[in-house]
């Protein structure tokens, strides 16, 4: 039964990770493509990418910081 429970635990910290994956991609490419299109004010497109390397970087980290919670604590047990 415990590899069972695992297997679904590893499964759903897939699903997880994929499903906040396409959301920060979306939030990427929604601030880099406005950039790309509306190049009027240098200042705001250097701020979308910001936006969106900050946002690929807490993504990184809550990702990492999930995964070590996840792996370590709860399949570990």
């Amino acid at each position: 039964m415990g590899l069972k429970r695992n297997l679904a635990s590893v499964m759903a910290l897939m699903a997880i990770v994929w499903g906040t994956f396409l959301l920060v991609s979306y939030v990427i490419s929604v601030t880099i493509f406005y950039t790309l299109e509306y190049p009027s004010d240098t200042v705001l497109s250097v701020l979308r990418v910001l936006i969106g390397l900050v946002t690929a970087g807490i993504w990184v980290m809550g990702w990492y910081a999930l995964t070590k919670l996840w792996l370590y604590k709860i399949l570990l047990e």
